[in-house]
């Protein structure tokens, strides 16, 4: 059993990363726009004896100042990882004692998974609400397969659900089956297939796509609807009837109290709470109780570059893993040391901790942001 490395927090500090994606990204089923820009915070934490730790938090610099001066031991152990009162720099944490150890973040997890983590492109929108004809909105979609086969994605998750708030219901069910079957087309046969609602179906309109695209090959439907265990049952039982591989996944979105019950009674497939928001240390405590339901585990982290990281060293601890969502974007600044991403496999390095660093100008740059603190013994 492994202690906690000895040591007390001396410094920590803020800084905003801000990148780039290839295009804007468009809408989901509930809401407009997000964009072309990639924002994130990233807290650094350093012990007295020189050692550091880094890793995406939103933590404020009022916040932070009570870290300061406390042991690593107080704040976080082994196995478990961070106790309450560490939550909010848990990232930043988990780097900051797998470096101390030196051991790459996913041995001090327990290795087991694969270091070959197989992602998918996740920013395949609703990009086409202006287009005038089919043959233009698969000109869109086409483009935007390739744009992701250029970073090195085969894999993509479509955004459907136009229906719900954007067309009217029967035209957006069209218009999803269209994008669906030409993303499938630009994409090829051996690529995986993923569609996200955003719980812009009802029970009939999720059937009614499924029914649609039954012969494209739908690896996972996420947020169908509001879960529900009558109406996820009776979805169940339909793909179950028509002897359909298509996997149920859900949880990012505020889960209703009774979610895992769901899960354990088999009517959700891959869970999905949001990584950063829920942490290392929560997520590695519920992989192993989903392991032993026999479910996957595939987080949430849309929104963010550097979550990425840590997640896949998560991935590569974790035998019930299922896919890592992310896409296409530059991060200016960023020490990636021993990454590779290629055919849809993030390779996770053995470089201590997370295997990342920031450059000094840009993390200097970061502090000055507005949201940026650095604070001091």
């Amino acid at each position: 059993m492994h202690e906690v490395p000895k040591g007390k927090i001396t410094r920590i500090e803020k800084c905003i990363l801000r990148g780039t994606r290839p295009r804007s990204i468009g809408y989901n089923a509930r809401i407009p726009t997000h964009g072309a820009k990639v924002t994130d915070p990233v807290v650094k934490i350093t012990s007295d004896n020189g050692a550091w730790g880094l890793g995406w938090s939103r933590i404020k610099a009022e916040e932070a100042q009570g870290f300061l001066g406390k042991e690593i031991s107080e704040i976080f152990a082994l196995p478990e990882g961070s106790l309450a009162s560490g939550l909010p720099i848990d990232l930043p944490l988990w780097d900051l004692v797998a470096r101390m150890m030196q051991l790459p973040l996913y041995r001090l997890l327990g290795a087991r998974g694969k270091r070959q983590v197989e992602v998918y492109d996740g920013s395949i929108y609703i990009d086409d609400l202006e287009a005038e004809d089919e043959s233009e909105v698969k000109d869109i979609f086409y483009k935007e397969v390739a744009t992701g086969q250029e970073h090195g994605y085969l894999n993509f998750k479509i955004k459907v659900g136009r229906g719900a708030r954007w067309m009217p219901q029967g035209e957006g069910l069209k218009r999803d089956e269209l994008v669906i079957r030409t993303v499938r087309e630009a994409a090829g046969p051996n690529a995986k297939i993923l569609i996200d609602a955003n719980m812009g179906n009802t029970l009939n309109t999720a059937i009614a796509l499924l029914d649609a695209c039954a012969d494209v090959g739908i690896h996972w439907f996420e947020e169908p609807f509001a879960e529900d265990a009558p109406l996820n049952l009776a979805l169940k039982e339909h793909i179950v009837e028509n002897d359909w591989d298509t996997l149920i996944a859900d949880g990012e979105f505020s889960p209703p109290p009774n979610f895992f019950d769901m899960v354990e009674k088999g009517l959700i497939d891959v869970v999905q709470h949001d990584f950063r928001i829920k942490g290392l240390t929560w997520w590695r405590a519920t992989a192993a109780k989903l392991e032993q339901w026999g479910v996957a585990c595939a987080p949430h982290c849309w929104g963010s570059y550097i979550e990425r990281y840590h997640h896949a060293h998560f991935a590569a601890s974790t035998p019930n893993y299922c896919l890592l969502e992310a896409a296409p974007a530059t991060m200016p600044g960023l020490i990636e040391d021993g990454w590779k991403l290629q055919n849809s496999i993030l390779h996770v390095p053995d470089t201590p901790g997370a295997g990342l660093a920031i450059e000094e100008r840009i993390f200097a740059q970061g502090i000055s942001d507005p949201a940026g603190f650095s604070l001091s013994l």
